[in-house]
C-alpha cells in the first residue's frame, strides 16, 4: 500500500516511514529538502543491502521470488511448533520487513509487544526499591539503583525510538539480551524478591539468621518492619543490614557487567556493518554461542501484530 507522498527518489511515504524509520511529519509541511533526501537515500541503500542479502540467501535455499519470501515468513509460528526453530522463516521475516511497509509495521508491533514486559517490570521494581532506600536514609544504595534504572531506560528508549526495520533489529537485540540475562542470572526475579522483602518484611525470615545472635537478628527484622527508624552509621546493626542488602542487590552488578555489554555489542552492529540477516545471525550466534538458541528466540519475537501498541 503506497503512501500519499512520492519522494524525488521515487520512494513511497509509507516505505520511508515504516521501513526506513523517518517521521511522517518530516516529509510534509515543506520540510522535505536536499539534506533529508540524502539521509533517506543512505537509509534506503542500507535497507536494500540487507534485503538483497536476505533474498540471495533464500534463493539458495529454494525460496524463489519476493512473494514467496513473505509466504515463508508467515510460516514461522507453525515451523517453531513442529521443528523448534526455522532459520529460513526467520531470515524471510528479517528480509521482508526491510522492504514492505506493512510487513515492517506488523513486525515492529509484534517485536515491541514480545519484549516490553521485561524492561517495564524491572524498572518498576527498581523504582520501588530505590524509594524504600531513600525513605530509610540509604542514599548510596538509592543512587546506584537509580543509575542502573536510567541506563535501562536509555537503552530501551533508544531501541524503540530508532524506528523502521533498523529499530526492529535493535529491539530484537535488546530482547535477546534480556532473554539471556534472565536464563543465566534471573535478574527480574531477584529484583522482585528484594521488593517483596521490603514490602513484606515477614519474607526476610527465611534469608536471615546463620551465625547472627538472636538479638541482632531481631533488630534487623525490626528495622525492615519499620520498628527501628534510625540506625547509627558503622554500628554493628548498620553493617549487618548493609551486608544483607549488598548481597541481595548483587544482581545490579550483573546488569552492568553482562546486560549492558551485550546490548551495546549487538544492537547496532548489523546496520552499521551492512551485515545482512545472515551476517547478523552469525554475529549473534558467536556472541551467545548457540545458533539454535538465537534462531528460536528471534522466531518468538517475529510475530506480526496489526494493531498499533
Amino acid at each position: 500500500m503506497s503512501g500519499g507522498l512520492i519522494t524525488s527518489l521515487m520512494l513511497s511515504e509509507d516505505y520511508v516511514v515504516n521501513v526506513l524509520g523517518f517521521e511522517r511529519s518530516s516529509l510534509n509541511e515543506g520540510r522535505y529538502n536536499m539534506k533529508l533526501q540524502q539521509e533517506i537515500l543512505e537509509a534506503h541503500l542500507i535497507a536494500e543491502g540487507w534485503f538483497s542479502d536476505g533474498v540471495d540467501w533464500l534463493k539458495k535455499k529454494g525460496v524463489d521470488g519476493y512473494e514467496a519470501v513473505k509466504d515463508k515468513a508467515m510460516e514461522i509460528p507453525n515451523a517453531i511448533k513442529e521443528f523448534g526453530s526455522d532459520i529460513t522463516g526467520v531470515v524471510a521475516a528479517l528480509t521482508a520487513m526491510a522492504k514492505d511497509p506493512e510487513e515492517a509495521k506488523g513486525y515492529s508491533n509484534g517485536i515491541y509487544a514480545a519484549i516490553r514486559g521485561w524492561p517495564k517490570s524491572l524498572i518498576k521494581n527498581l523504582a520501588k526499591i530505590s524509594k524504600w532506600m531513600e525513605d530509610h536514609n540509604m542514599p548510596t544504595f538509592a543512587k546506584g539503583i537509580n543509575k542502573i534504572s536510567e541506563m535501562l531506560k536509555s537503552l530501551w528508549q533508544g531501541a524503540g525510538n530508532m524506528g523502521g526495520w533498523a529499530g526492529s533489529v535493535s529491539m530484537m537485540a535488546f530482547g535477546l539480551a534480556t532473554k539471556y540475562i534472565e536464563e543465566e542470572f534471573g535478574i527480574l526475579e531477584k529484583a522482585r524478591t528484594v521488593k517483596k522483602y521490603l514490602s513484606d518484611p515477614k519474607e526476610l525470615a527465611k534469608d536471615l539468621g546463620g551465625d547472627l545472635a538472636s538479638d541482632a537478628l531481631d533488630d534487623i527484622k525490626d528495622f525492615f518492619k519499620g520498628e527501628i527508624d534510625a540506625v547509627v552509621e558503622n554500628s554493628e546493626l548498620f553493617k549487618q543490614i548493609t551486608k544483607f542488602l549488598e548481597e541481595k542487590l548483587g544482581f545490579l552488578e550483573t546488569i552492568k557487567e553482562k546486560f549492558f555489554d551485550f546490548t551495546k555489542k549487538i544492537a547496532g552492529n548489523a546496520v552499521a556493518s551492512f551485515a545482512g540477516p545472515i551476517g547478523w545471525i552469525k554475529q549473534l550466534s558467536e556472541l551467545f554461542q548457540s545458533s539454535s538458541w538465537v534462531v528460536s528466540n528471534l522466531a518468538v519475537m517475529l510475530q506480526k501484530q496489526s494493531l498499533s501498541l
